[in-house]
């Protein structure tokens, strides 16, 4: 088993075009990456508009599905660069949090923490019996979610949440067709408010600012 604390989420592995995100400040460099804090977003145009899987860092390089998961293994370290330019700077400062769906939250946490050691922290009854259970891959939280309505199978990636310089900037640039209107988060001291699934980005995203005082 992996050493607890060592395993981090080296990429996220996304699919579709580049021109949605371009509308929301995350562009792609000529390698088809994006930066966001030290996670790579990496876009896949021959796969369909997803989240489709990730690369880990740190982990057992034998698993190359946990539960499900694709996943794809970073050896060594790597150079990241700054993503491209583009005409907004949406201000991520990193990854907040990664979501998987799943049917059976204790199957998928325990193949996560055998995958890379992290151990499951806490499970949260979220209501209309939906329960999360969380663990943390160096500085992204990964929630698993679970409830009823969920199809029978594997375990998913469903999408992710980022942090953000000023969500309250973000959200004037854009406007509330785009972004919901930043309100609080279950999390103390923090706004959080979600990309419209009208934008065409394929992947629930959310960002996560702190309340002004």
């Amino acid at each position: 088993m992996p050493l607890l604390d060592q395993a981090r989420i080296s990429e996220l592995v996304v699919g579709g075009g580049a021109q949605n995100w371009a509308l929301i400040g995350i562009a792609f460099g000529v390698d088809h990456c994006a930066l966001l804090g030290d996670v790579v977003l990496r876009l896949n145009t021959a796969q369909a508009p997803g989240l489709h899987s990730w690369v880990l860092h740190g982990a057992d390089v034998s698993v190359s599905s946990i539960d499900g998961v694709v996943t794809k293994h970073e050896i060594g370290e790597t150079h990241r660069t700054a993503s491209a330019h583009s005409d907004f700077d949406l201000g991520v400062t990193g990854v907040d949090h990664v979501v998987i769906n799943t049917p059976d939250l204790m199957r998928t946490s325990d193949a996560l923490t055998a995958a890379t050691g992290a151990p499951l922290k806490r499970v949260r009854d979220a209501g209309n019996s939906v329960q999360q259970g969380f663990h943390r891959l160096a500085s992204v939280v990964v929630e698993i979610v679970s409830a009823p309505t969920m199809p029978q199978g594997d375990a998913s990636l469903w999408g992710f949440v980022l942090n953000v310089k000023d969500i309250y900037a973000v959200a004037n640039h854009v406007g509330p067709d785009v972004l919901t209107i930043p309100k609080p988060a279950v999390q103390a001291g923090k706004l959080i408010a979600t990309f419209r699934s009208s934008v065409g980005l394929g992947v629930p995203v959310a960002l996560m600012g702190q309340i002004e005082n």
